[in-house]
């Protein structure tokens, strides 16, 4: 049986920067994918902050940042509030590349098209069972997925409140912001979620939707038909649909010689299902986590939980847009519009983003209605 010190499961943004930083810690470490390819598999609105590449340590080349962007929000009446600040549009799948590389170049082994079936306790360590080979390991770190095998093998029942999304890739728009992301909200547009355009060029680009209590992909043509001046030309080159978990961080993430991270531990913002960012950093903690304690020769639960003071701001982030999320989810159309009216771009970021939501909501209680339907949720 060949042993291994790390095994991460899972090549997506949490899993390789897993790889990359217990590698970099000088242990022994396997990363495992199941997909022939590490790349984005995983349907994704390809706009990150400047920092999520900052975090990866992943430079801003050409080759992954496609261009720079700034945001367009808009109401259900089509009430439109800019955002100046500039992000990027990425290549997803060469920045989850390129941070392979870099494990790769600390000393991380990868292996693709290579699933795993079971994880199994036996002793101090475990047992990964894969389509290909049996590997005993130290510690392993789940990064596989909304739907994770290290999860379910771990006994985990617990998953976040998932959103369905679907999401089109179009080819020969005829778009009116090239260098604008623009999401869309409004529940008979996108019940529960958003819908978004986002571009890679002027001619090409992701149109996709999240809903809850509908079926994604026909909320999703009713807004392809919306904007019918811009995309009735259009023809769809890539089609896919996934889970996104929203419903916050699960309770318990850390085991004896176990970590989940990503999307099968819930670390996504759940008022944008935006994941990348904090799941890169949960990566890195880990990695880092699971090295350290490999090298002291105590992976007990205990020791392991030094995560959850390394990825500290972020569950409290998540925790905060949690909170926004559910207030937000209850406002109408209409009152969705007088937000629309009262709100800058500094307050759309801070309650997206679980950020400074005690100012936001402080903003909003001299208004009679959000007062009471948001302000004094967020507080």
């Amino acid at each position: 049986m060949k042993e291994h010190d790390v095994i991460v499961v899972g090549g997506g943004p949490a899993g390789v920067s897993a790889a990359k930083a217990a590698a970099a810690g000088n242990v022994d470490v396997l990363l495992l994918e199941k997909y022939p390819t590490i790349m984005a598999n995983k349907p994704c609105g390809e706009a990150v902050s400047k920092e999520t590449l900052a975090t990866a340590g992943v430079k801003p080349s050409p080759r992954i940042v496609m261009h720079e962007a700034y945001a367009l929000v808009y109401s259900p009446s089509l009430i439109e509030v800019k955002i100046p600040q500039i992000g990027y549009n990425i290549n997803k799948s060469l920045f989850i590349q390129e941070i392979a590389a870099q494990a790769a170049e600390y000393g991380a082994d990868i292996h693709v098209r290579e699933e795993v079936s079971a994880v199994v306790r036996q002793d101090s360590k475990y047992v990964v069972k894969t389509s290909r080979e049996t590997y005993q390991t130290k510690v392993v770190i789940g990064a596989d997925g909304y739907n994770s095998i290290v999860a379910r093998s771990l006994g985990v029942s617990e998953r976040p409140e998932p959103i369905p999304t679907v999401q089109y890739i179009m080819a020969n728009c005829k778009l009116k912001h090239p260098d604008a992301v623009r999401f869309y909200l409004g529940n008979r547009l996108a019940p529960g979620g958003y819908a978004w355009i986002f571009p890679r060029s002027e001619k090409l680009a992701e149109v996709g939707i999240g809903v809850r209590g509908g079926v994604a992909k026909e909320y999703l043509d009713a807004f392809v038909r919306k904007f019918s001046d811009e995309l009735a030309s259009a023809r769809i080159i890539d089609y896919r649909g996934a889970p996104v978990p929203i419903g916050g961080a699960i309770s318990e993430s850390v085991f004896d010689g176990a970590m989940l991270v990503g999307d099968a531990a819930g670390h996504v913002i759940p008022l944008t299902g935006a994941g990348i960012h904090s799941s890169v950093a949960a990566g890195l903690a880990a990695g880092r986590v699971a090295a350290d304690a490999v090298k002291e020769g105590d992976t007990s639960k205990q020791r392991l939980s030094q995560f959850y003071k390394l990825y500290e701001n972020w569950l409290s982030r998540i925790n905060r847009s949690l909170k926004a999320m559910r207030a937000v989810e209850k406002l109408s159309d209409e009152e969705l519009d007088t937000l629309a009216r009262i709100f800058q771009a500094d307050d759309i970021l801070d309650l997206a983003n679980g950020l400074d939501l005690g100012r936001v909501a402080r903003k909003l209680l001299s208004h009679p209605v959000l007062a009471v339907k948001l302000a004094r949720q967020l507080l």
